[in-house]
């Protein structure tokens, strides 16, 4: 392509669309102008590539150069109220710092922990991915109501709205609501959304469907199993939406339509070919010899071979064409058909067997008992938990068997399903493939034909009866078709005067290919952007998957925690049916493919990595990333590696994660690290309840007393490290009070994360988050209570000089963070 087709160049600028991205490889492949052109028309429009097609002058214009788009505005969850809802109960409220950060929500099993996930999920998505893709979806999605309180149901998620960095707009609020009558099923939700407070609008005017599907902010424990449980396309298919490369996908399909409809013609006409060329073959005539010497000519000469079929046509011309056409098709034969009879026999004996609510009661009564397993090993106890009587020593035992017979039937229940599904496709399409005769023939044998494919394809109502149906009609119409054929092969050959069919023929075929050949142009256009689309279309998949494969690699590194495993390339490959994801990496130090060598435990952490990237591109709305339970199936020795990321993550992201047990909140603990922990408690009637477990500042404080009463550690290593203890949660409770106070105030995560940094003394930081301003003294402020003056000195004159500290010193500590968090 050249620079006077589009009027610019390529100035080497990373354009800000897929329609630009493809415009400048278009030049920099020095593409042909009609390639580019059906290129650039197909990214547009269905309507725009009819234009260039349809039009030899036409061209498109390439869209003029933008700046990068910027990102996007980022809603931070603030707060999330929950009532009446999976095991939420009563109405139960979940706050969290809406900003950057760590929050880790953690609780027992059963805590209502996963229901503020499953809340959030629906709110924000529409759907919960654990109700979507497990096979025992329909009893999840029967259990959304709670069983205590059960009215009124509602979902309220609360967001703080921050713009984009060196943006001038001010940080807004947004809530999305969801609620149930009290008779409404789960599909019958009402939604609503609010924008600072404004009239409640339609949630998609949002405009978030598109970025919760691409993006998914939140990931389930239940997901992150199933993105390798569902096969290879399935992953493939959630890697590639994140690419952005929709246009280019559908400018293949729209190029693709086309070429087949321009191809249609030619496609006649080189069947018409084929046919033509056997005829001349079985031709007694001098004629049809001369036709065959023509046609094998490069580039067939039309003139020549139409003056060679000389001769008057015949009015059956076309009958004998037809005649032949029915003779020489390919008809069922009657091993065929008893072989799908037997196999549409099967199918339905093998589902009549067992009744669809035989099944779905074998279902529940396993589901029951599988409850009824689990508690009674829960409850340690060997009393039935109804009548409260003993349980028979081999009462587990025998519940288990049951579980797994019951387990087997059902499996076999769905694969019979699955074959009646095939048999009934095979007879339909073995029927609707039966070749139509030519009508008005006035032959017996046809017209016996006709009514004997009539009768067969008249199936009955009920798929049970099909099999004898067709056992009584379809012998008869091998027979009728055997005869039908003979008939009409009989009818063609008296019919034919030698010559004239021919000529028809020849003549037929001629008009097909002159009209086939002013397609053909056209035709190889198409296929040069075809072919031009799918190998660049692949260099930009790779180009933009680069970035995100890069940091699926680094997220991995922290993970892999003694795993033999290292990640190298990751690509997407293949396309349609088969498409998969290729990840290339090393096992004690030989390269291979990985997935197959990996544990269940490194499938879960690749999976983290590979769609943690997902979640947290620059063009996401979505400022925060949710976890549900993601270690529950993770090593002991990666969950260290899998803080590290987490807190990497957090620098920019708010990131939520749902924890069923202690091992996360205690590496945080253990290692210090600046997080909001909440613990999530459940009392009888399914009343949940969401409290902090400590601020970061009082875990500080909680360090600093256990150093201070360690008499096994030397005084002077006390008096030093002591008083650095005391400044990290004096300056921990300071900040959390300033971003608190500045998200209230409407000031962006960006401004207040600029403004804190550039603030570095205690004091004038205590001075930013008590008076909001840095400069002000904090004089009096430490004189009305003396327990702040005495903190202060501690921390700014103590931490250079060393202080000799006591209980009473960590007293005094405990009331200045308290007065700095209660804004007391």
């Amino acid at each position: 392509m050249t620079e006077s087709v589009t009027e610019a160049s390529a100035t080497g600028q990373q354009a800000s669309t897929t329609e630009e991205e493809v415009w400048t490889l278009l030049i920099q492949t020095d593409a042909p102008d009609d390639v580019a052109y059906l290129v650039g028309a197909a990214l547009k429009s269905d309507d725009e590539l009819a234009t260039i097609l349809g039009d030899a002058d036409a061209t498109v214009d390439r869209p003029a150069d933008r700046t990068r788009i910027g990102d996007p505005v980022k809603a931070y969850v603030r707060s999330l109220t929950v009532e009446g809802f999976r095991g939420i109960g009563p109405q139960a409220v979940l706050n969290v710092p809406p900003r950057p950060g760590l929050t880790v929500v953690s609780g027992r099993n059963g805590s209502g922990k996963s229901s503020f996930a499953e809340a959030l999920e629906f709110a924000v998505t529409g759907q919960s991915y654990r109700w979507e893709r497990k096979s025992s979806s329909r009893l999840w999605k029967e259990a959304w109501r709670n069983k205590h309180a059960g009215h009124p149901t509602g979902i309220r998620v609360a967001f703080s709205g921050q713009p984009a960095a060196k943006s001038s707009d001010s940080a807004f609020t947004v809530q999305l609501g969801v609620s149930w009558a009290a008779d409404a099923e789960l599909d019958g939700a009402r939604t609503w959304a609010k924008v600072d407070g404004g009239d409640k609008t339609d949630v998609a005017d949002l405009g978030w469907d598109r970025p919760a599907e691409i993006y998914r902010p939140i990931l389930s424990y239940d997901e992150l199993g199933g993105l390798f449980e569902e096969g290879q396309s399935a992953l493939y298919d959630a890697l590639n939406m994140i690419l952005g490369l929709d246009e280019i996908g559908d400018a293949e399909k729209r190029i693709a339509r086309e070429h087949k409809a321009f191809g249609e013609k030619r496609k006649a006409a080189n069947a018409s070919l084929r046919v033509l060329k056997k005829t001349l073959a079985a031709t007694d005539d001098a004629r049809a010899a001369d036709a065959v010497k023509l046609l094998k000519a490069k580039p067939i000469d039309l003139a020549q071979v139409a003056a060679v079929a000389t001769g008057g046509q015949s009015s059956q011309a076309e009958m004998i064409a037809a005649l032949r056409r029915f003779a020489a098709a390919d008809h069922v034969s009657l091993d065929s058909v008893l072989a799908r009879i037997g196999e549409m026999r099967s199918a339905v004996d093998a589902v009549v067997t067992g009744s669809a609510d035989a099944f779905q009661l074998l279902a529940q009564r396993t589901d029951l008992l599988r409850t009824a397993l689990q508690y009674v090993d829960a409850a340690d106890s060997d009393d039935c938990p109804v009548c409260e009587t003993p349980l028979r020593p081999e009462w587990r035992a025998d519940i288990a068997q049951a579980i797994t017979d019951a387990d087997a039937q059902l499996v076999e229940h769905q694969q019979a399903l699955t074959a009646l599904h095939v048999a009934r496709g095979d007879i339909t399409t073995m029927l609707a493939g039966l070749a139509d005769p030519p009508t008005a023939t006035g032959l017996d044998a046809v017209d016996d034909y006709v009514r004997a494919i009539a009768t067969a394809r008249a199936l009955p109502a009920t798929e049970g009866d099909w099999a004898a149906h067709l056992e009584s009609t379809m012998p008869g119409v091998v027979d009728t078709a055997a005869r039908a054929a003979a008939a009409a092969a009989t009818r063609a050959e008296q019919l034919e005067d030698a010559w004239t069919p021919v000529a028809a023929e020849i003549a037929a075929w001629t008009r097909d290919e002159s009209e086939a050949r002013e397609d053909d142009a056209t035709l190889a256009r198409l296929a040069a952007a075809n072919a031009w689309l799918k190998e660049h279309g692949n260099k930009l998949r790779d180009r933009r998957l680069a970035p995100i494969a890069e940091q699926a690699r680094q997220i991995w590194a922290s993970l892999r925690q003694e795993s033999d495993v290292d990640l190298g390339s990751i690509t997407l490959e293949g396309r349609n049916t088969s498409r998969r994801v290729s990840v290339q990496g090393t096992v004690d130090g030989e390269d291979t493919g990985v997935l197959s060598v990996m544990s269940q435990g490194e499938l879960h952490a690749l999976a983290l990595a590979l769609f943690i990237p997902r979640a947290t591109v620059p063009a996401s709305p979505f400022g925060f990333l949710v976890l549900d339970d993601p270690i529950q199936a993770m090593d002991p020795a990666k969950i260290d590696g899998f803080l590290s990321v987490l807190q990497d993550l957090a620098k920019t992201r708010q990131v939520i994660v749902f924890s069923h047990d202690d091992r996360l909140p205690a590496a945080i603990r253990r290692l210090s690290v600046d997080a909001n922990l909440v613990e999530v408690s459940r009392e009888p009637g399914s009343r949940v309840i969401a409290k902090r477990a400590g601020s970061p500042a009082r875990r500080y404080i909680d360090d600093a007393y256990a150093l201070i009463v360690d008499d096994g550690v030397d005084p002077v290593v006390k008096a030093k490290a002591a008083p650095g203890l005391f400044r990290l949660a004096i300056e921990s409770a300071a900040r959390e009070r300033y971003f608190d106070d500045s998200g209230k105030s409407g000031c962006s995560h960006a401004e207040a994360e600029s403004l804190w940094s550039q603030v570095n003394n205690t004091g004038p930081r205590v001075a930013l988050a008590v008076h909001g301003d840095e400069k002000r003294s904090l004089g009096g402020w430490g004189h009305y209570r003396p327990h702040r003056g005495a903190t202060m000195k501690i921390c700014t004159a103590g931490v250079h000089n060393g202080a000799e500290l006591d209980t009473a010193a960590v007293n005094d500590l405990r009331a200045t963070v308290d007065d700095i968090l209660e804004r007391r």
